[in-house]
Parts: C-alpha cells; sequence; structure tokens
C-alpha cells in the first residue's frame, strides 16, 4: 500500500498503537520516544510503521491510539455491558494502564488532520487516564444513568497475573496527545465524556 501511496503521490495514513512501547515508562509517551514492543502484535505493527516511513518518507502520516471503543463491532464497552446483564460479579484487572478512546473521536481526528494536511507520527486518544478496573467502574455507573442497565453489580479489582493471556500486554500504555491535539487546533475531551456520548447511540 505504501508504494502505490508513493507511486502515485497519495497521503497515506496509517493507524498504529501504544503496543509499540513497553509499557515500562510511567509516565505519557511522546511520539519521538524510542519504541520497544513485547509482543509479536506490538512488534508487527513497529515494522508497519517502519516500513511506511521508510517508503514514504514525508508523505505518511501515522497515528498511535490504544483502548479503541464504539457502538459497533466488538470491543470492551459492549463485552462489559452484555457481562454486566448477565453476571453476579465481574472481576477486572486493575494494573494496567491507559487511556479509552471512542472511535468516533479518532475518525473526526483523522478527517481533521487530513483537512490539515499533517504528516509524520502522532499520538490519538481521548484525554485522561484509567486503569481497565476504572473504565468498568465508569462503564457501570454511564450505563445505569442512560438506562441500558437496570442495576449495579459488585465490580472487583484484581491483579493481572489471576488473568493470564497468551500475548503479554503492556503495563502502561498512557500516550502524550499534545503535539496532535496542537496540530490539529482542538481542545482535549476527557474520555467519560466520550464514554456517556456513545452510549447515547448505543442500541443493545
Amino acid at each position: 500500500m505504501a508504494g502505490l501511496c508513493r507511486q502515485h503521490d497519495i497521503h497515506m495514513v496509517h493507524i498504529s498503537t501504544d503496543f509499540v512501547f513497553n509499557g515500562r515508562h510511567y509516565k505519557p509517551y511522546h511520539p519521538d520516544d524510542t519504541p520497544d514492543p513485547i509482543s509479536v502484535y506490538g512488534k508487527s505493527k513497529l515494522k508497519g510503521e517502519e516500513a511506511i516511513l521508510h517508503i514514504l518518507k514525508d508523505q505518511a502520516l501515522i497515528i498511535r491510539t490504544a483502548w479503541l471503543y464504539s457502538s459497533h463491532g466488538n470491543n470492551f464497552v459492549k463485552t462489559m455491558l452484555k457481562l454486566m446483564m448477565e453476571k453476579q460479579t465481574l472481576n477486572i484487572i486493575d494494573e494496567q494502564i491507559g487511556t479509552p478512546t471512542w472511535a468516533h473521536g479518532l475518525a473526526q481526528a483523522i478527517w481533521t488532520a487530513l483537512d490539515k494536511a499533517l504528516k509524520g507520527v502522532f499520538h490519538w486518544t481521548d484525554a485522561g487516564v484509567a486503569s481497565w478496573y476504572d473504565f468498568a467502574m465508569a462503564i457501570q455507573e454511564e450505563a445505569i444513568h442512560a438506562g441500558l442497565l437496570d442495576q449495579a453489580i459488585p465490580i472487583y479489582p484484581i491483579p493481572a497475573q489471576l488473568y493470564p493471556t497468551p500475548a503479554e500486554r503492556p503495563f502502561y500504555g498512557v500516550l502524550d496527545k499534545t503535539s496532535f491535539w496542537k496540530g490539529l487546533n482542538i481542545k482535549p475531551v476527557h474520555w467519560r465524556v466520550q464514554l456517556r456520548s456513545m452510549l447515547k447511540e448505543f442500541q443493545p
């Protein structure tokens, strides 16, 4: 794809991930911080970034994002809503830290970036920070307020070691979005406000 874009002088937008970092930084990652992926997924995404930058040089826009969700497809928010309707209690990891990101906001950012012809590597998520446990608690509270859930169930925080996954995940994946916010000339929106907006449009 990058080769075709170069051949036809097309501006390419590539969506990447916070998984290109190792999660041991414990302060928001800047776009120019050195990547160090710890999973096959992260390594493959970094290889994609490197190939695009090598082929297109200054003709591409790479946007790293994280924790995406929407009213479409499979994602954490929709999974949590389903489980909260079916289960008596939930155990959610509280050690992995990042920022929930509404896909609608990312799409708007992409269109704005195209209008402004931005190029280079940038980061995009909604504003703020949360653990998966914080996110789950917010989903339940906002869903009850929106009339999507009838009642709250107990949600308990657990360490990651009690919920092992085949792929290693970074413990800290907060991205610094300052340069992109400035480039787009927009004001950041907190992730909980965006979650509320998504739930308003969600139809179970």
